[in-house]
């Protein structure tokens, strides 16, 4: 009966570590920041002449969650969790593209990439269409040679959720 109550006991105070990381007012400012930054330079695809508007957040469940939002009849929404992803620091990770920060998901073999990320497209009227993808990319523009501060940032959020 003890051994029950306290492996209660330690499952409930996991679970409220684990949930307090993304609660942390270290995360959150670090969101807000590379929000701020997402916000004020908005990727522009000139050829359509349209803004693309990216934000993210980290759940308490520890994913990641990557808003791609325009004035249209949809947005994206892409979700993967944080443990699933990619994250070790690429040298020159903004060499070849200035403008856009992508992770991949993890190899589950040597070579064969795994669809870890949740695509969601959300339609205006309602409606959604969902898939799997092997990336999730954050896009801005590349104007203001922002990309290496943002990757940074990006490095410092994740920072926090390398206990996995």
């Amino acid at each position: 009966m003890k051994k029950t109550i306290l492996a209660v006991i330690l499952i409930i105070i996991c679970s409220l570590q684990n949930n307090a990381v993304s609660q942390n007012p270290a995360v959150i400012q670090s969101i807000d920041s590379i929000n701020a930054i997402l916000k004020a330079n908005p990727f522009h695809d000139g050829f359509n002449d349209i803004s693309f508007y990216y934000s993210i957040n980290i759940t308490p469940d520890k994913e990641l969650v990557v808003e791609m939002s325009f004035d249209g009849p949809f947005k994206w929404i892409y979700k993967a969790k944080i443990s699933d992803l990619d994250l070790s620091q690429k040298k020159d990770a903004c060499k070849d593209s200035p403008g856009s920060i992508c992770w991949l998901c993890k190899e589950t073999e040597p070579g064969k990439q795994n669809s870890c990320i949740q695509a969601e497209m959300i339609l205006n009227d309602g409606g959604s269409e969902k898939e799997n993808a092997t990336n999730i990319c954050v896009s801005f523009s590349g104007r203001n040679m922002i990309c290496s501060d943002l990757n940074s940032r990006f490095q410092r959020l994740f920072s926090n959720f390398n206990s996995f």
